[in-house]
């Protein structure tokens, strides 16, 4: 059997690191989800606004490493602790930590990732089939079909070798939606019945079906050529 280089060797172990650092995270998420709604992210926030924001960002971050972490909630919170320009300049932010962090951890864990989350989610097959040289464009479509969780995304792209300065303006613009839609909801939540709200959750729900609905249309045909 070869023996592996030293450089080999050491990439192994950090990776090792990487895994058992993520896993720790991931079984407190878990074992702390029920913690993760609205309701309880508010009763954890500082009043100060600059500190509310600044534990807002720590907040996404730890989403960023567990699918247990529902994103809207984080994006709903701000649209309460803050006005809407801030909320929504907040949530650009905060999806821009929440999708960084696991891209790197796919990057520096490499392409053997890509073939274990295939494995663990069929669905992720797919987006092999609509990968092409744009890599903008299938950040964007990645992102706006919403078919896995977001953490999830974000490593398979990092494990790809998405470019990052293409990967991330294109899944900002495929979350934009919600950016600013989970907000307004917030915002309005104490009077789920107002035009304003069920707009927001009937454009969300409507864009939502269309952009899967256009995921699966563009599969079946690349699959009938």
């Amino acid at each position: 059997m070869a023996k592996q280089s030293p450089e080999s060797l050491s990439m192994k172990k950090y990776q090792i690191i990487l895994i058992l650092v993520w896993a720790a995270l991931l079984l407190f998420c878990l074992l702390n989800k029920d913690r993760f709604t609205v309701d309880g992210v508010l009763s954890y926030t500082p009043e100060n606004a600059v500190l509310s924001a600044a534990f807002m960002m720590f907040l996404f971050a730890l989403k960023s490493i567990s699918v247990f972490i529902f994103s809207g909630i984080l994006f709903a919170a701000n649209g309460i602790l803050f006005p809407l320009p801030a909320a929504i300049l907040l949530n650009v932010l905060g999806a821009a930590v929440m999708v960084s962090l696991p891209y790197w951890l796919g990057r520096r864990l490499g392409g053997d990732v890509v073939g274990r989350i295939v494995e663990k989610y069929p669905k992720a097959a797919a987006f092999r089939q609509l990968q092409t040289g744009h890599e903008l464009l299938f950040s964007f479509i990645a992102r706006a079909v919403n078919i896995l969780p977001s953490d999830i995304v974000s490593l398979y792209m990092g494990a790809m070798g998405i470019s990052y300065r293409k990967y991330l303006p294109g899944s900002i613009l495929g979350m934009l939606l919600s950016l600013i839609t989970f907000p307004i909801m917030g915002m309005n939540i104490a009077n789920p019945g107002s035009p304003t709200f069920l707009w927001s959750i009937g454009i969300q729900a409507a864009v939502s079906a269309v952009s899967i609905g256009g995921f699966w249309l563009v599969r079946r045909k690349k699959k009938d050529q």
